[in-house]
């Protein structure tokens, strides 16, 4: 009996250990936080969007004309080291959002800094803001924002009202350390277009190293320290560990389905019950597919040109020459100056300060080049214009 108590406390130390190792905690961290600075969430002001107290808490019912809801919390300077753990509850939290910590920092006060950190599901979610960029020197307010998914989810659909519950600091402590690694490992995350796999890199910052070597090591460590114990022959410690990590696989690959089938419902909350005609419509960059719509259309009464196509963002113009194909598209940065720019050659600008039109001299000027062009299309955001002759 003896034994087997031992053997139980020794695979309980071995686990501490190793999760203490990947949440970033030491035996002399205090095993709760000493400092605290607690929020509840009608505390908040609401700078951007709509939102009424409801008790403790906040309702947020409305966003603001870009699309996004914000709320801060003005507190007393605090020194960013002192607090290593945000936690936030939030109620009824629509998928089709994402959530991001807003914070000031004393020194430079007009510069709001912003990660996206998980998405809140149901309960108390936490993070480690130890490996948050810019989470350093005095703290003077902090927040919340939330918008349509980027890249994923069409802005006409993103919104739906929820209730903010409360946010809290807390100083470095095994409690939160653990509930920030909970969350990095088991809490769920949107689709991301940074990788072609569910197994990508998450797109929130913050996040706790894999789980699988420390899955690994805790679990071999835990075998052996058994076996030490327990004076099991080769065999068993060989079954043993055979055994332990078939269900260490199965525990992972369950943590992984978790996590798809939180994405599939991600899809089914957006287009789910819809005919396809309102599916296709559905786009996640709505204003993009119609900008692409209306070049479609101007360009379907007359023999198809060359088309070059410029926006200040990168994602923006290659999302854009995506969905001109079959449309002969390229970004115009890559085509200036070459011979084959000719009379039937069109640049279309998309939100772009980086070139503007020149009335006077009939050129579009962009940084050091000028092309000879001349305006034959414009509808809000968008911009077309036919070469006439080579650049100077």
């Amino acid at each position: 009996m003896m034994r087997r108590i031992g053997c139980a406390a020794a695979i309980l130390a071995i686990w501490l250990l190793v999760l203490g190792a990947a949440a970033g905690l030491s035996p002399l961290t205090p095993l709760v936080p000493r400092e605290r600075i607690e929020a509840s969430a009608s505390e908040f002001r609401v700078i951007v969007g709509g939102g009424v107290e409801d008790g403790s808490a906040l309702r947020v019912g409305a966003i603001g004309d870009d699309g996004s809801a914000l709320q801060a919390h003005a507190i007393d300077a605090i020194d960013a080291a002192d607090f290593s753990t945000l936690r936030y509850r939030f109620d009824g939290f629509p998928r089709t959002l994402e959530l991001s910590f807003v914070f000031r920092c004393a020194e430079t006060p007009d510069d709001v800094q912003a990660v996206t950190i998980p998405w809140p599901g149901d309960g108390w979610q936490s993070i480690d803001l130890r490996a948050v960029p810019g989470w350093r020197g005095k703290i003077i307010e902090f927040g919340f924002s939330e918008y349509a998914t980027p890249q994923l989810t069409p802005e006409s659909v993103a919104f739906r009202p929820f209730r903010f519950d409360g946010a809290a600091l807390w100083s470095l402590s095994w409690r939160g350390g653990f509930a920030a690694l909970y969350t990095s490992w088991f809490g769920y995350t949107p689709w991301s277009f940074l990788s072609v796999s569910a197994l990508g890199p998450d797109r929130e910052a913050a996040h706790a190293p894999a789980p699988l070597p420390f899955f690994v090591l805790g679990t071999l460590a835990s075998a052996f320290a058994a076996a030490a114990i327990l004076r099991w022959p080769r065999r068993m410690l060989r079954a043993t560990i055979v055994v332990a990590l078939a269900a260490l696989w199965v525990v992972l690959d369950l943590r992984w389905l978790h996590d798809l089938g939180a994405k599939h419902a991600f899809a089914r909350t957006v287009y789910a019950g819809k005919p396809w005609s309102e599916r296709e419509r559905l786009a996640p960059d709505e204003d993009l597919t119609s900008a692409a719509e209306q070049i479609r259309s101007y360009f379907a009464a007359q023999p198809v040109p060359r088309i070059l196509v410029a926006s200040d963002n990168k994602y923006v113009f290659l999302r854009l020459v995506y969905l001109l194909l079959p449309l002969d598209a390229a970004p115009i940065d890559q085509a200036t100056g070459l011979p084959w720019m000719r009379g039937d050659t069109c640049i279309v600008l998309f939100r772009s300060t980086l070139w503007r039109y020149d009335e006077a001299r009939g050129r579009l000027v962009g940084g050091a080049r000028a092309l000879a062009v001349e305006p034959v299309f414009e509808s809000g955001d968008v911009h077309v214009y036919r070469f006439r002759r080579a650049s100077r």
